[in-house]
């Protein structure tokens, strides 16, 4: 628990590896219990979320080239991807509480999408746009939460405070980075695909915000974000044919101005999006997992729009 707040909030381990003196788990000497392995297995994975937080955002990988941080990166996932791995062999023959629902999925490819942060899109130097490996696993991570809504909450096969406890142990627990990676999708590319998706989520914390301060205020934050993406799309769709929204548009070309005529071709939202107080109030408290990026950035980068 200790790893996974950690790095949710940016923050250095309160233990270190090196200060642990407890042997590891040994299966099956030190238990026979079919939660044995998975205990062993989340053992690596906060082993692994330290090391996350070490080489890509701690105050000493902030001062390393790009190229180290991208190779280390690429290790850190590859070391994720085997965790999963063995994590679903473990699961399969154990029946929990969220039995279906993927709990330990959107831990996950909510690390992985933090950790593919790291990696610099391709084809796009849009400031909120993301590689493309890091919103597959952004987008992973919001619809397996999503579908567990679909298979339990909205069914009533488990009552909203069952649902709470769900989105604490899940959501709640994992960085926020997938739901802001994907909004940057939206904004970059204007794909109206994610746009739902978003909304999606969003509607999916209703019932638990009733009765959650913390949920509460996270079905705050992404129901702001959604609408601002809603406003963002909308008015960027009146310049645009139909065809030029979806998963491979550009919904804004940084590229196309040089800076050299004098004119700024942007023009602000003002009306339809945030003000730096409105942004400040709403992010209180929250760390977005955007290491520099603050909500005052955030909002300079949503405060624009090309004039067509």
């Amino acid at each position: 628990m200790d790893r996974s707040m950690a790095l949710s909030f940016g923050r250095a381990p309160n233990i270190q590896d090196y200060d642990i003196q407890t042997d590891r788990l040994t299966l099956p000497e030190d238990t026979d219990s079919p939660t044995g392995p998975m205990l062993a297995c989340w053992v690596d994975v906060a082993e692994l979320q330290g090391q996350t937080y070490h080489q890509l955002y701690s105050a000493h990988a902030q001062n390393q080239p790009s190229e180290s941080k991208v190779a280390a990166a690429k290790q850190l996932a590859a070391r994720c991807l085997e965790l999963q791995r063995n994590f679903q062999v473990y699961s399969n023959s154990y029946n929990h509480f969220f039995e279906g629902l993927q709990v330990q999925e959107i831990g996950f490819q909510s690390l992985l999408a933090m950790i593919y942060r790291m990696v610099p899109p391709i084809e796009s130097d849009h400031p909120l746009q993301f590689g493309r490996d890091c919103i597959l696993s952004a987008r992973a991570a919001l619809k397996f939460h999503n579908e567990g809504w679909s298979k339990v909450g909205a069914t009533g096969k488990i009552s909203d405070d069952d649902w709470r406890v769900f989105v604490h142990w899940s959501t709640l627990f994992s960085p926020f980075v997938p739901f802001i990676c994907v909004f940057g999708n939206v904004i970059a590319q204007c794909d109206l695909q994610d746009l739902a998706l978003l909304g999606e989520f969003v509607s999916t914390l209703q019932s638990a915000a009733e009765q959650s301060h913390s949920i509460k205020k996270l079905h705050y934050a992404c129901n702001s974000f959604h609408q601002i993406a809603k406003a963002f799309v909308a008015r960027r769709s009146q310049h645009l044919p139909p065809s030029a929204t979806g998963a491979n548009s550009n919904c804004m070309d940084w590229q196309s101005f040089d800076g050299t005529s004098g004119e700024s071709p942007f023009q602000p939202l003002s009306d339809t999006l945030l003000s730096q107080q409105d942004w400040d109030s709403m992010l209180s408290e929250w760390d977005l997992g955007l290491g520099t990026l603050d909500a005052r950035q955030m909002s300079s980068f949503l405060d624009l729009l090309p004039n067509n």
